[in-house]
């Protein structure tokens, strides 16, 4: 293979456009979230190339290599590009820097995210009620994500019963709102974290809710998730709910005023309700239900997959099977729904 098959995105941005033609060998999925400018998919008829350089690019310069390689023993003069997408964004005027592109890079690398996907996780601003056992993995991947903001609010301090599923905290006492966004903090820099150490409430509800997009409803409380259920609704808030004890969880999320929110399945909540303390936990379970609320946040901001919406998703983690509750939409009997109108 020659040594000089390789040419820079430098190099790239100071040919004349007629001079080459770029072709991106990646997905089409992954072409239409972002690329380099002028580059096609595929080039029809390649012989009409003439003298003309064809330059190769994939994610990372590695396949486009291979394919330059292959073009120049059929007598074309073709070369790859060095570090292939990856390295041309960080050449770019993105609202990234090069540090973030290359935190971010395996998930900008997927066609559902790419560089638009990210650029709306770094504009999105998720609320976070609850800081215990699925408040901590969900804000710990939503900050990794690359979420620009987040709030977190609980009044509640750090227990040493706490710490076999909050793995988030590292000092009893604290105020796990605060706990938490030192350890958000720690993992990404880049973003802005506020912490609410007090009790969300329909009081203060109006003024927090106001800054955010997103909410996750990381509560143990059957009548405060109520309460977040009846407030994300009117205030029009997306949001998503999960619920956790022993091995089983819950996951759903909901769009206001357009599919079913939590009273449209239940109605009120349980007069009687098993907790943490009476039923006992297993910290992974909760793990696993707070990362899927993050992922539901992630996918909702980037309209990426299908979301929990008018289905209840339920998980014995036990036994490992899983279930999907399906549900035929907003109830007309739900109080909520039908009488909600917009307050933000």
């Amino acid at each position: 293979m020659n040594d000089d098959i390789g040419i820079s995105a430098e190099e790239l941005l100071k040919l004349p456009k007629d001079s080459h033609i770029l072709i991106d060998l990646r997905s089409e999925a992954s072409y239409r979230q972002g690329h380099i400018d002028g580059a096609v998919l595929t080039h029809k008829d390649i012989r009409s190339a003439g003298s003309k350089k064809l330059i190769f690019y994939c994610q990372y310069g590695v396949e486009s290599i291979e394919t330059a390689a292959y073009f120049r023993k059929c007598g074309f003069n073709a070369y790859s590009l060095k570090g292939g997408y990856a390295q041309w964004l960080k050449t770019q005027d993105t609202a990234f820097d090069t540090q973030e592109l290359e935190r971010y890079d395996r998930q900008i690398t997927l066609p559902q995210i790419g560089l638009t996907g990210q650029q709306k996780l770094k504009n999105a601003a998720v609320l976070i009620i609850g800081a215990g056992g699925l408040g901590c993995p969900c804000g710990m991947y939503l900050a990794a994500a690359g979420v620009g903001k987040i709030g977190i609010i609980d009044h509640d301090e750090v227990s040493l019963s706490n710490l076999n599923r909050q793995v988030a905290h590292r000092e009893v006492g604290i105020n796990k709102a605060l706990s938490l966004k030192n350890t958000l903090v720690g993992i990404n820099d880049k973003i802005d974290v506020t912490a609410y150490p007090f009790p969300f409430t329909n009081e203060n509800a109006a003024d927090i809710l106001k800054g955010y997009d997103y909410v996750a409803d990381c509560t143990d409380s059957a009548e405060t998730k109520f309460m977040i259920n009846d407030l994300c609704v009117q205030y029009g808030i997306p949001y998503c709910y999960g619920g956790v004890i022993g091995f089983e969880g819950q996951v759903m999320t909901v769009i206001p005023r357009k599919t079913a929110c939590l009273r449209c399945i239940f109605e009120v909540p349980p007069s009687v309700c098993e907790t943490c303390e009476s039923a006992g936990i297993i910290g992974a379970s909760a793990g696993m239900i707070g990362c899927m609320q993050a992922l539901e946040a992630i996918k909702y901001i980037t309209s990426s997959g299908d979301m929990l919406t008018n289905k209840l998703f339920v998980f014995d983690m036990l036994r490992m099977k899983a279930r999907t509750v399906n549900f035929g939409g907003i109830s007309k009997h739900c109080i909520v729904c039908n009488s909600a109108t917009a307050r933000r």
